[in-house]
């Protein structure tokens, strides 16, 4: 009943939800994993899913099988961890998780610096939507992921990394940026009203997206309404269309600092009052930190 190779397979047809799609995952025939889940449901003398159901649903007993399931794997991989640990970071692995652009701004550099100085430690990214990289991080599917505050899961744990602030980003061929004073000696960007850009060609990004937020609010505050000449997937390429004349956008300073620019937009501290955004390393609370992952969150505070 505690066979490896079977708790596995049931937690992926959980997870899958068919026996098809967790046969691909787990690279065995269908006919293999569905002998294999018969054989625990036979032992256990109850049915683990329900078969009339599509995607498949875990019956009572199922529930508790995946929940103790999940406990193993847990306990496992704090096993492995804690030995790894030994050896002083000459060995193990380490996997964040991280969106695209953070994957892109932030976790570069250190990743590189990391790997340098422990080049025994595989490393590994998985890059998802917010919601998904909460649930990776509740499930331990990675180490940790890095998002900007929690839903307030009390399975989580946060710690804090870094606050970056919202600038103006506009092309370099727009009459804002020829009219702009040049930067202080003591690096200071100039500032700007987001007034200014009253029906001018703006880049925002998607509906339920951070920085649209911060657009509408801005809109609001300022009753400015841009010319919204294009709707972005993501800040880094409404970022890009900026650089390239497309119109003004809304970037971060982390992105303005670290992006490797094709080419490079003029950036605007904004006059008006937004609140800071606090990037965290979260994790679950029931896992211990491995030593690699403590190591890397120093790199990535040090920033």
């Amino acid at each position: 009943m505690i066979d490896e190779h079977e708790w596995r397979s049931i937690l992926q047809v959980a997870k899958d939800g068919t026996f098809s799609a967790a046969a691909k995952h787990l690279y065995i025939s269908q006919p293999s994993l569905s002998q294999c889940i018969k054989k625990v449901e036979e032992e256990l003398g109850e049915r683990l899913f329900d078969r009339t159901q599509n995607p498949l649903a875990l019956t009572p007993a199922g529930k508790i099988y995946v929940r103790q399931a999940q406990e193993i794997l847990r306990i496992q991989k704090s096993l492995v961890q804690e030995v790894a640990d030994l050896s002083e970071l000459r060995t193990g692995s380490l996997t964040i998780g991280s969106s695209r652009t953070r994957s892109a701004c932030f976790l570069l550099k250190p990743l590189v610096a990391f790997h340098q100085k422990y080049p025994g430690i595989q490393l590994a990214v998985r890059e998802a939507p917010v919601r998904t990289l909460e649930d990776y991080a509740a499930s331990g599917d990675v180490d940790f992921a890095l998002l900007y505050g929690t839903s307030g899961r009390r399975d989580l744990i946060s710690l804090p990394l870094c606050r970056e602030h919202v600038l103006l980003a506009v092309p370099k061929n727009h009459p804002l940026a020829a009219e702009r004073e040049k930067p202080s000696p003591s690096g200071e960007l100039p500032r700007i009203s987001f007034s200014a850009l009253s029906d001018e060609p703006f880049i925002k990004l998607q509906p339920f997206r951070q920085m649209t937020d911060v657009f509408e609010k801005l809109c609001e505050e300022t009753d400015t309404r841009p010319h919204v000449v294009f709707e972005a997937n993501s800040i880094i390429e409404a970022a890009e269309l900026c650089a390239e004349g497309m119109g003004a956008t809304l970037v971060t300073d982390m992105l303005a600092r670290s992006w490797r620019w094709r080419e490079e937009a003029v950036f605007f501290e904004l006059e008006e009052d937004i609140a800071e955004r606090e990037l965290l390393a979260v994790y679950n609370k029931k896992r211990r930190l491995s030593l690699a992952a403590q190591k890397f969150i120093e790199f990535l505070r040090t920033e």
